[in-house]
């Protein structure tokens, strides 16, 4: 059972429990948060939102400074950002609306229970990982979700070309990634075999990234497409 779907292992009353939660989470995040309808899975985001020249998708967006700034700067780009902690999605809506921003939309997800099946095949060409929890202590490295089949899981929702980009301030959680994906049929390293960088012209910050640099950690960043 891949990882992403924790849930399916749990009684389907505990099951019935979360899915309520996750969708009335959805309903209280506002206009730009995407509703969490099982019934309306997978969802085309190409069909709701035909007028975008491309679609990303970001995997923990945070407080969302990255995915403000990302979405300015590509306007003709629906963004779909997940993010596990509800306070971090209103309070990004709250800026985005302020700012004037339209192509953001959230899914207030936690990928260690919901992933696979939630969004159609071939819907993004660019995929984001911003500072996933590296669970540093190892009896708690089976909580990293970043796994063979999330690789998989990846694969089925992009376009070919599309870039995925993995960014993290831990070492060992790098290692680990890059090891994933570099033994996977369906990801290319963008750089070179086993080639991580420590940062991307003209990539925005995010709150984590400029706190994880001022307090002076390496930043490693994977890049890898899709075959």
């Amino acid at each position: 059972m891949p990882a992403e779907n924790l849930a399916s292992t749990l009684p389907a009353s505990v099951q019935n429990k979360l899915l309520k939660i996750l969708a009335s989470k959805a309903q209280r995040a506002g206009e730009y948060c995407l509703a969490f309808d099982p019934a309306k899975f997978p969802i085309s985001l190409r069909t709701l939102y035909p007028h975008f020249s491309s679609y990303a998708l970001e995997i923990g967006c945070g407080w969302g400074e990255y995915t403000r700034a990302y979405a300015q700067a590509h306007p003709d780009t629906l963004v779909v950002a997940l993010e596990k902690k509800l306070a971090r999605v209103m309070a990004s809506s709250r800026t985005q609306r302020s700012e004037g921003i339209s192509n953001i939309r959230y899914l207030v997800l936690d990928l260690a229970w919901f992933f696979d099946g939630v969004f159609a095949e071939d819907q993004f060409d660019a995929v984001t990982i911003n500072f996933p929890d590296p669970w540093p202590k190892a009896r708690h490295h089976k909580h990293r979700f970043v796994s063979p089949d999330f690789a998989e899981s990846l694969s089925c929702i992009t376009r070919p070309g599309a870039r995925l980009t993995f960014a993290t301030d831990n070492y060992p959680y790098a290692r680990e990634a890059m090891q994933t994906f570099e033994a996977s049929a369906h990801w290319q390293n963008a750089v070179a075999p086993w080639i991580a960088v420590g940062d991307i012209a003209g990539r925005p910050r995010s709150y984590f990234e400029t706190l994880h640099r001022q307090e002076g950690a390496p930043i490693y960043f994977l890049q890898y497409d899709k075959k």
